[in-house]
């Protein structure tokens, strides 16, 4: 129950802020890099649910418990990395101030 807010408090700005900025430098609908995204997560959903399936018919279950979440999982903390690479790009373009930076303002100012 707390890992679904978690992962939206998390993940949602930074998306929000990619698909702002790119749509106004392309001059394209913002729905159009929704869709986009949203097909990529249901892509990368079908692959870690198939390389977890193949693992397990092709040596066992235990070895799909094993082996294929810990390498999505790796997956996913190096999406991290990423994140903060595109944060920091938009910062450094000067289209979008950071989350964190505009949290980090807000709070020197009170």
């Amino acid at each position: 129950m707390l890992a679904k807010p978690l992962l939206d408090l998390a993940y949602y700005p930074i998306q929000l802020q990619v698909i702002d900025a790119v749509s106004q430098l392309e001059g394209r609908n913002e729905y159009a890099y929704i869709f986009n995204h949203e097909f990529g997560l249901f892509t990368g959903r079908c692959l870690g649910c198939g390389l977890f399936l193949g693992i397990a018919y092709g040596w066992s279950g235990n070895a799909a418990l094993k082996y294929a979440l810990p390498v999505i999982a790796l997956l996913q903390l190096l999406s991290i990395r990423v994140a903060g690479q595109i944060s920091r790009g938009l910062t450094a373009a000067g289209n979008l101030t950071s989350p964190v930076a505009s949290l980090a303002a807000n709070t020197m100012e009170a």
